[in-house]
């Protein structure tokens, strides 16, 4: 995540300036470029304000949650929060106010690290944070990228299950700790997408069998991978987004065309090794009834659910 910390500023020239449109308003006395502004993504926009609400604030404040998993640069399934979450000491309370949510619990000083000037949660103590409070979907696409382990080398591995395990460990005794430990035992350092995460949750829920992810096959002499193969049925299914054919980092310097073209290259390649190959979109893989009629229509049986939902 970008450092946002030393781009906003607040004087009366600031807000002159925000009154003729220069500069947005972050919060009360903080001012963004609006050029910038209204150049970034909405991630980017939460942690700006994220930035700027603990730049306003006394050191003692450890940024936790949602707060902290953006500035890792871990993703939200629906989008990011309204309020910026804090880890304060126990004996100042957890008085929270709009826009502001204070979180009166034991940190370990392992559990902290510092980035762009900020004090931080880890992120193994953000991946169980937020497991312990947020839905189950959400919670398992953060779990499942901390420790993504990209092949190509251009996402770095974020943390390990150890790590989590054992900052789950330190916070012992808390609330929603079997919910914490749940999400990590499920999360896999193969899930390649908020949308594949999110399906593999609804694919456990339903008691869809197990499937192997990132299986590879070998299509004109290149090997590719296949986001679930479910071996049994010798079927392949696919979590497809609008980012690999639109998202300029993820096109690689192609036109959405191209891209295109060698999906579609890549997927009767697969096709003729299996006996079954299907694609659903983010709003089937994000909805637990959508997505088990799809996967019946595709013909693979329910067995026993594998993961409980809350």
């Amino acid at each position: 995540m970008a450092d946002y910390t030393r781009t906003f500023g607040a004087d009366l020239r600031l807000r002159r300036s925000a009154k003729r449109g220069e500069f947005h308003r972050v919060s009360r006395g903080q001012y963004f470029p609006r050029g910038q502004w209204d150049t970034l993504r909405n991630e980017e926009r939460y942690a700006v304000v994220v930035c700027a609400a603990a730049a306003a604030r006394q050191r003692d404040l450890v940024l936790s949650h949602q707060s902290a998993a953006v500035l890792h640069g871990l993703p939200f399934l629906f989008g990011p929060p309204s309020e910026v979450h804090f880890i304060v000491p126990r004996a100042a309370g957890g008085r929270s106010k709009p826009g502001i949510r204070k979180h009166a619990v034991h940190i370990d000083p392992r559990d902290v690290t510092v980035l762009n000037g900020l004090q931080v949660t880890t992120v193994a103590r953000t991946v169980v944070d937020v497991a312990a409070a947020l839905d189950l979907q959400s919670a398992v696409v953060v779990a499942d990228r901390a420790l993504y382990a990209d092949r190509r080398g251009q996402r770095a591995v974020l943390a390990t299950k150890t790590e989590l395990y054992e900052a789950w460990a330190r916070m012992l005794p808390f609330r929603g700790s079997a919910r914490a430990k749940a999400v990590i035992d499920f999360a896999s350092h193969l899930a390649g997408s908020p949308n594949e995460s999110a399906s593999r949750v609804n694919i456990a829920l339903n008691g869809f069998p197990e499937p192997v992810l990132q299986h590879p096959f070998a299509v004109d002499g290149a090997e590719v991978f296949v986001d679930f193969y479910f071996p049994d049925e010798d079927k392949v299914g696919e979590a497809d987004g609008k980012v690999k054919y639109f998202d300029p980092v993820m096109r690689d310097g192609r036109t959405p065309e191209q891209v295109l073209w060698a999906e579609k290259l890549r997927e009767d390649g697969v096709r003729r090794q299996v006996h079954g190959f299907a694609r659903w979109p983010f709003a089937v893989s994000v909805s637990r009834v959508r997505l088990r009629t799809r996967l019946l229509e595709f013909g693979l049986p329910i067995t026993r659910p594998t993961l409980r939902a809350w």
